[in-house]
């Protein structure tokens, strides 16, 4: 039996690069502007540090809409091993093309093994001229 690990980070960002050994993430934000609604948003990425898990856990990222909770966009769920409770996984999630009906608070909440562990939110405002 797997033991669900416990988010060390969740973070958005635009981008996700890997230079020398070393993660760097760019463009972090919480908060964007739409011209018009529904919106569709270009690629940006979940970034995930997950420790204090042992076996092998599925994990996947649900986006969902904080007032009412409904779910704008789930992702296909990866299998991440542990072999060990000091391991730290770091995973990136590619997100495009998600659809958002309205401005409001949006949540990115992160699943091991179908468990809530973490969620991040950002809020979508209306691009007024």
């Amino acid at each position: 039996m797997a033991i669900v690990p416990v988010a060390k980070a969740l973070y958005l960002c635009e981008e996700v690069d890997v230079e020398g050994g070393l993660i760097n993430l760019y463009g972090l934000f919480n908060r964007m502007r739409a011209p018009a609604f529904p919106h569709i948003m270009g690629e940006f990425v979940a970034f995930a540090q997950l420790g204090g898990g042992l076996g092998e856990v599925s994990v996947h990222v649900d986006i969902r809409r904080a007032a009412g909770g409904r779910l704008v966009r789930p992702t296909a769920p990866r299998l991440v091993e542990f072999p060990h409770r000091r391991h730290l996984a770091q995973l990136v999630f590619r997100l495009d093309g998600v659809v958002i009906d309205e401005p409001g608070i949006y949540l990115v909440e992160l699943h091991c093994d179908n468990t809530w562990v973490a969620d991040v939110s950002f809020e979508v405002l209306e691009d007024r001229p």
